[in-house]
């Protein structure tokens, strides 16, 4: 399954507060798709975009409890070969087996997972990938530092990359423990 961005070119355009060049048009379609692929990753590579009825195979955890990959969970429809009445969806992102056993082997479920584009987070998501693709739209040339006589001006890190303060507002946006040392 294709991916997409999180934001358009017409949402960068309103944040530019001018109409892009047809040249920045596919740019900033490019960019925009580097970006989500960003955020995602800062997200631990949840989806974070709403999918319905997708099917995953996972490995049986053997115990009764079975933790669903992608958040936030909103349903699960089906868990191959067992009937409902044999397991339990904990409304977060557990399934729970009710017929005293384990899940064990492959595991096949059916489940909708991820935000609306409406949902705050998904709103964090879209703001976050426009910043990354305007800091890159607005210094082309990649300057870090520029001087001129006593006047000197340190730039934004342009790169395709987000920033430590945007990567932490996708790991709180979408409940990511962070990695940093202590």
């Amino acid at each position: 399954m294709a991916l997409g961005s999180f934001a358009s070119a017409a949402d960068l355009a309103e944040r530019l507060g001018r109409d892009l060049t047809d040249a920045e048009q596919t740019q900033v379609t490019r960019l925009l798709a580097d970006a989500s692929h960003l955020i995602r990753s800062a997200a631990a590579y949840q989806q974070i975009s709403r999918v319905d009825a997708d099917t995953v195979q996972l490995r049986g955890s053997n115990s009764a409890l079975l933790r669903l990959p992608q958040r936030p969970v909103r349903a699960v429809t089906a868990v191959a070969g067992l009937a409902q009445a044999a397991w339990r969806w904990d409304g977060g992102e557990s399934l729970w087996r009710l017929d005293g056993r384990v899940w064990w082997g492959p595991v096949t479920v059916t489940y909708s997972h991820g935000y609306d584009e409406d949902d705050p987070p998904y709103q964090v998501a879209r703001s976050v990938a426009c910043d990354a693709v305007k800091r890159a739209l607005l210094n082309p040339e990649l300057v870090r530092q520029r001087s001129i006589d006593d006047y000197s001006e340190t730039l934004a890190d342009a790169r395709a990359s987000l920033l430590q303060g945007e990567t932490e507002t996708i790991r709180q946006a979408f409940g990511v423990a962070s990695w940093g040392v202590s």
